[in-house]
């Protein structure tokens, strides 16, 4: 039996909020309680094998305090005689000549395996094929040797997957057709956030996703890893909510919005969680100034984090009033893909998606 997890992002900073004990960003904590969640279970399975898939830090200059974090974790699992395989994904992954990967900290620890380099480890009774992040994975996928439970761990796109926000975060690169990778028993996959199954006829191919919600373009997937025994099994870990909620904006006047908007939090337990009010439909653009943005916030007051995206369709767009309202540019994308006839819906959705990630982010 083994244990598939990636993407854990740690060291992650989003939104302002610290926590109180640690000083640490509550969302950097927020992925960290994901982590231990996934080790605790490990060091409780104590499992064959334990196999990271890439991203396990967000950047490749984490704080001290996740790096001690992390290597605490691993010495856990060293002392339990748990072999873990950790493949470094785009994100630890240096972009300069003379910057050192994160992971190079733990590559002394004894069970714990830290592969920067494409390489074939032979643990127990499991051949595994571990290739790190890299521009063209095709060419270090060889065919699993026989005799061994064969694995291949890539931090990658694989055509056919579907996409959350990672696709908008990291660089561009060629996605590994299914027909590409031979006859592994395993195929244990990072870097796309969506946990999902892209098995075939020949081989177990499985995106574990992340151990944490990104975004909001994350907000409907389950969060967690998967246990391979007869057959893999996708467990759930906990994440912090949230919340996602609308306001439509035809025929209303500032006043109006703002009452609806602020009985649209009401209704809904915010404290801890992270919000996103969104407004909907077409807005007469004197009616703006009219919008107690300020009055809105001081109803989420109790959210971890609040935003509002303003989507609605108006002739102009003179200035951002307030620093946490973002007046919507997908009309603006609308008219240029038209002006240019461009226009189709699958263009129009990918660059909203685009639009998106860079206001969440």
């Amino acid at each position: 039996m083994f244990i598939h997890a990636a993407d854990a992002h740690l060291g992650i900073n989003r939104y302002s909020k610290a926590d109180p004990d640690t000083g640490v960003n509550l969302r950097s904590m927020d992925f960290l309680k994901s982590f231990n969640e996934l080790c605790d279970f490990v060091v409780e399975r104590s499992p064959d094998l334990f196999l990271i898939s890439g991203d396990l830090f967000d950047r490749v200059n984490p704080s001290n305090y996740m790096r001690r974090a992390v290597q605490e974790r691993f010495m856990e699992l060293s002392g339990a005689s748990i072999d873990t395989v950790v493949i470094s994904g785009n994100h630890e992954t240096p972009r300069s000549k003379g910057v050192s990967n994160p992971l190079i900290l733990y590559k002394d620890i004894e069970h714990i395996h830290i592969v920067l380099y494409p390489k074939v480890l032979e643990i127990g009774d499991y051949c595994i094929n571990a290739v790190p992040y890299t521009a063209h994975p095709q060419r270090f996928i060889d065919k699993p040797e026989g005799g061994l439970y064969s694995i291949l761990m890539l931090h990658t796109s694989i055509e056919g997957a579907k996409v959350g926000s990672e696709r908008y975060m990291c660089f561009e690169e060629s996605a590994v057709k299914r027909t590409e990778i031979p006859n592994y028993d395993y195929v244990a996959l990072g870097h796309i956030h969506k946990a999902q199954d892209l098995s075939t006829s020949h081989s177990r191919i499985i995106y574990s996703g992340s151990l944490e919600r990104y975004d909001f373009n994350e907000l409907s997937e389950a969060k967690g890893f998967y246990i391979v025994e007869e057959e893999p099994k996708f467990y759930e870990i906990e994440t912090r909510p949230m919340i996602s909620m609308s306001v439509e904006v035809d025929g209303l006047s500032g006043y109006e919005i703002t009452d609806r908007s602020n009985e649209a939090l009401g209704k809904s337990g915010l404290d801890g969680k992270l919000v996103r009010l969104e407004l909907l439909g077409k807005m007469n653009e004197s009616e703006r100034n009219n919008i107690n943005f300020a009055q809105i916030r001081e109803t989420a007051m109790g959210s971890l984090h609040f935003s509002i995206v303003d989507r609605t369709m108006a002739h102009d767009y003179h200035r951002i009033r307030e620093d946490k309202v973002i007046f919507s540019p997908y009309a603006e994308l609308e008219r240029h893909l038209k002006m240019i006839n461009s226009y189709d819906d699958e263009t129009y959705d990918k660059g909203c998606r685009i639009i998106e990630g860079r206001i969440e982010g």
